[in-house]
């Protein structure tokens, strides 16, 4: 195969030629169907559809426990100060320090772990250190105490007061830590049809080894005991569930803890069918995935796919009058692997179109493929009743290249490879759930990476930083005492100083992104925003329910001469649907129709746009 360079230009037939030199000419224009701008039009609606589909095969499991509190919180103001009268006729003692002791000195645990429940009595406005304090003051703080200690997931910790003198002035507070003291596994009594468990020496699930971020004698935390139940839940034929019981080792303190864990199934298989391509290279595209659950017995989940269009959509072209074929196929795996307390993630894809465009006298075939790669790692760094966090870290490198007939186009060749690195908190809000996600992406010349040839004219570089937010909120609507609708948005946004490459943009107008506009023609900008919101409204309780979307966009470029060659920066589009699954035949449907709101002029889109979406398991 052949490579365009400066000696072999003019070697091109004309048509060639003039193909490439509109490619290098109106590769910033919004609205010429250039080489430049198939390319890039393929490769994005790709990914974005290749990130829908990872997304649904990789779950995010994710475990809740409340634990009751010890009793009612106390107000901090039943607490008397000095300044004010005992509320019961009983002798108080000025407390100027209070601390912990074990309740056996033999006990070597590191009591220094529990420092932050005495934190709020002994620190701040609502201290009480300096105050005369009662006897039944005295047990208001040690159900304060208990109760932070089991807000923070210690919840077979135990805190009370022994015989002391309290004329020193310091509490002293006994507390006995509430350690594991075996970790046993039920996998026979599940209601689920099982295959045959795995143990190892000890006894256990062999799985359970890196799910669980703990051991035998560690101190029990419900919080690790949720991520654990989490990680073996995170293959989705898997199920758990624990309970706490008390110990047959006899040791003050000590719960067993059971595990219940059934596996179901060890591979799956789907197919999808939805109309999300491009007309150039197959409007309808059918996908078929295979997930091997658990192979290597550490709650890991790898899974394959391909895609495709479906008949290669035959188009007619605007300016010949003539016919254009065109076809695209993908091809992914990815790879989740669960260790303690982070998660790995891998993925890779392979992605493939060609068009066949009718000339004058002749046709020309244009075509490109473009790889991904990806690597992840995510470390849970805090977690309580109510949030989680996350510190996330990850590398990537694109390639693609594109071609007429058989010719490769070297200036359209593209590759660049670079890192990531974020934070991640959820947290739980009432009935409301906020996920935040905030990264930098940043460019190298690992992998060999290419210098872009936009980075001559100040046009685009891949290696300036990118920072992201991607923000999730989810929330009931109550209509009624016996109705409640649903309302989700998501805020992806994202900005740098710099042009960047096209690969890197932020491109707005499609069903994944702004809803409303058939995604033939976007906006693309280095920096922008959008917003998508919905509204479900279930159906009498059942799986379906329809849904109403209203989603915004922006966009501009920092290089002001690349910015004024857009149609604009702005689009605004409705939607409104019906999805749900028919649970007895496993089927999932999506069907909507969207109606541009506003858009710039000559944009293009003015009818509405339809669009549809099955898939089925097994």
């Amino acid at each position: 195969m052949t490579h365009i360079n400066h000696s072999s230009y003019h070697t091109l037939s004309l048509p060639k030629r003039l193909a490439l030199a509109v490619s290098l000419t109106l590769c910033c224009s919004a609205y010429a169907n250039t080489p430049e701008q198939i390319t890039h039009q393929q490769i994005l609606l790709n990914e974005q559809r290749q990130a829908v589909l990872n997304q649904s095969l990789m779950t995010s499991p994710s475990v809740q426990v409340d634990v009751a509190a010890f009793e009612p919180v106390a107000k901090m103001d039943s607490i008397h100060t000095n300044s004010q009268d005992s509320h019961d006729d009983l002798p108080c003692f000025t407390i100027n320090q209070i601390a912990y002791a074990p309740l056996d000195v033999k006990d070597k645990t590191d009591l220094r772990q529990f420092s932050f429940a005495l934190t709020p009595l002994t620190h701040g406005k609502r201290s009480v250190l300096g105050q005369c304090l009662n006897i039944n003051d005295i047990h208001r703080i040690v159900r304060d105490v208990q109760n932070h200690l089991i807000e923070r997931g210690f919840a077979t910790t135990r805190v009370f007061i022994g015989d002391q003198n309290l004329s020193g002035g310091q509490l002293v507070l006994t507390l006995v830590p509430g350690i594991i003291g075996q970790i046993k596994a039920d996998t026979l009594s599940s209601p689920k049809p099982i295959y045959t468990v795995y143990t190892d020496p000890t006894g256990l699930p062999a799985n359970f080894k890196t799910a669980l971020p703990f051991k035998a004698y560690d101190v029990l935390n419900i919080r690790q005991l949720e991520t654990a139940l989490e990680n073996l839940k995170r293959v989705p034929s898997s199920d758990a569930t624990f309970a706490i019981m008390p110990s047959e080792t006899g040791k003050v303190g000590a719960s067993d803890v059971l595990i219940k864990y059934a596996a179901s199934k060890k591979v799956r298989g789907s197919f999808s069918l939805d109309d999300s391509g491009s007309k150039t290279t197959g409007k309808y595209q059918g996908s078929a995935t295979l997930s091997f659950d658990n192979p290597t017995w550490h709650n890991d989940l790898l899974y394959l796919t391909y895609s495709r269009d479906l008949g290669n959509r035959i188009n007619k072209n605007e300016y010949t009058n003539k016919t254009d074929k065109g076809g695209s196929k993908n091809y992914g795996l990815g790879y989740v692997l669960p260790i303690k307390n982070t998660v790995f993630h891998a993925n890779a894809s392979h992605y493939t179109y060609h068009q066949t465009v009718a000339g004058v006298n002749q046709d020309y075939l244009y075509s490109g493929d473009s790889d991904n790669i990806s690597l992840n790692a995510s470390h849970l760094v805090h977690r309580d009743a109510k949030s989680k966090t996350w510190l996330n870290l990850g590398s990537f490198t694109k390639s693609q290249k594109s071609h007429i007939d058989d010719t490769q186009i070297d200036v359209q060749r593209r590759k660049i490879s670079g890192w990531t690195a974020g934070i991640r908190h959820d947290i739980r809000l009432g009935q409301s759930q906020l996920n935040t996600d905030v990264s930098i992406q940043r460019g190298t010349g690992a992998f060999n990476a290419l210098t872009p040839p936009e980075s001559l004219f100040n046009e685009g570089t891949a290696r300036t930083p990118i920072y992201k937010l991607n923000l999730n909120f989810a929330t009931p609507i109550k209509i009624n005492d016996n109705y409640q609708a649903g309302y989700q948005a998501n805020l992806k946004a994202q900005y740098t100083q710099e042009a960047l490459v096209p690969s890197e943009r932020m491109s707005i107008g499609g069903r994944y992104s702004v809803r409303g506009f058939d995604g033939e023609r976007t906006l693309s900008g280095d920096i922008g925003a959008i917003l998508r919101q919905d509204v479900s409204f279930p159906i009498k309780q059942s799986n379906h329910s329809l849904y109403l979307a209203l989603d915004a966009g922006s966009i501009a470029m920092q290089n002001k001469e690349q910015d004024n060659l857009l149609l604009g920066h702005t689009l605004v589009g409705g939607a409104i649907g019906i999805k749900g699954q028919i649970k007895p035949l496993r089927l999932n449907y999506d069907f909507f129709a969207g109606h541009p709101i506003r858009q710039p002029k000559y944009f293009g889109d003015q009818d509405w746009v339809g669009g549809m979406s099955l898939g089925v398991g097994f």
